[in-house]
């Protein structure tokens, strides 16, 4: 590991977490509902995708060519576990609607997308803690047994 910043990393985990509650919620009805749901799909990816990059530089990962990539490396470098995949691309599919073509939501694929893949979005903020704390101990291990 040469540098993640753990406060910010940890704050963004900590938001995604209280976002995951509002994805929770039932099938929006109203103008407002549907735009809380969009909001909170929209930043979720966001912070996907920045958490991505910051496991990625931080511990020198190999350039992502897209927001795809990113998913891909994570995978490839085994911060998410391979059965995830399809969530998590889902997941970033939903972004180009959501800041391209705003005025033709499709709230019901987000719907669908968000109820099939919900509990794996809950696990995300475990499956990088849980990098950290792996990299970190093997760092720790191999100063530890290299000053002996």
């Amino acid at each position: 590991m040469y540098f993640v910043d753990r406060k910010k990393l940890e704050a963004t985990l900590h938001y995604m977490d209280k976002l995951i509650h509002i994805l929770e919620l039932d099938r929006p009805n109203s103008i407002k509902e549907k735009l809380c749901l969009e909001r909170a799909v929209h930043v979720f990816i966001e912070s996907t995708l920045d958490v991505g990059n910051m496991m990625i530089d931080g511990f020198i990962m190999r350039d992502p060519g897209s927001y795809h990539d990113i998913i891909d490396i994570l995978l490839d470098e085994k911060v998410l576990p391979p059965e995830k995949e399809n969530a998590y691309k889902e997941l970033i599919t939903l972004r180009r609607m959501l800041i391209s073509d705003y005025a033709n939501v499709d709230h019901d694929k987000i719907m669908q997308t968000i109820q099939t893949y919900l509990d794996d979005y809950k696990q995300f903020s475990t499956y990088i803690r849980n990098y950290l704390t792996e990299e970190h101990q093997q760092v720790t291990h191999a100063f530890t047994n290299g000053s002996q």
